[in-house]
């Protein structure tokens, strides 16, 4: 989701769904972090190995291998 045009009604609708009450101070902060944010969070998904699994998996119940030696 690309940044939007006006920042400012973003930020402001997603207060209002919040029912968050934010001083003018903090309403300012939202706006001024939104856009870096709003990128860090969409660099979070890459489409390209939507379907790779992990480097790591973890499966509690799989044996250790000091089990498996044993």
């Amino acid at each position: 989701m690309p940044v939007p045009e006006n920042v400012e009604a973003a930020v402001r609708g997603m207060v209002d769904a919040a029912g968050l009450p934010v001083s003018e101070e903090e309403f300012d902060s939202f706006v001024a972090m939104y856009p870096t944010l709003r990128e860090a969070a969409d660099g979070l998904y890459i489409e390209d190995v939507r379907y790779e699994e992990p480097a790591l998996i973890f499966t509690p119940v799989a044996p250790t291998p000091a089990a498996v030696k044993e």
